[in-house]
């Protein structure tokens, strides 16, 4: 009733193949009244009512052209993330500043470079990794700094 198709990210010039970014399964292709979105920002990955298939070959995501089209999209992003950190009421104190401003990215980042061998897309994946990385202290501090 639909079908996962590899999504292959492209990124500061160049397709991104480690780091956790290759292969990027999404469902794309699904029969009509089969498949339902969730209400979500960001990510939405459609539902499906029943048998799910594999296409094999990949689609060529060229979401952003280039670097500064990157940065607003990583700033639309982590401004929705800062608001589901106040939905959520998430903690201001000092273990939920470690945690967010420190820990997560830098987990983040050895998740990436390291364990998902980011490096091996030499300094697109180093990019890669510290700016997915990033997304955490950015969000969190946006939501800091929120006066609302």
């Amino acid at each position: 009733n639909g079908y996962w198709i590899n999504r292959k990210n492209w990124f500061l010039g160049g397709f991104l193949t480690k780091g956790g970014a290759y292969p990027d399964p999404v469902i794309r292709l699904f029969k009509k009244g089969k498949g339902k979105l969730p209400e979500v920002s960001v990510h939405e990955q459609v539902e499906i009512d029943g048998r799910v298939g594999n296409l094999k070959n990949d689609l060529l995501h060229m979401a952003d052209p280039n670097f500064s089209r990157y940065l607003q999209r990583a700033n639309r992003y982590t401004s929705l993330t800062a608001k589901k950190f106040k939905a959520k009421k998430v903690g201001k104190g000092i273990v939920q500043i470690i945690t967010y401003m420190l820990i997560k990215p830098i987990i983040t980042f050895i998740d990436i470079y390291f364990r998902h061998a980011g490096f091996k897309d030499g300094f697109r994946g180093f990019v890669w990794a510290l700016f997915s990385s990033a997304h955490h202290f950015w969000a969190y501090s946006k939501y800091l700094t929120d006066k609302d």
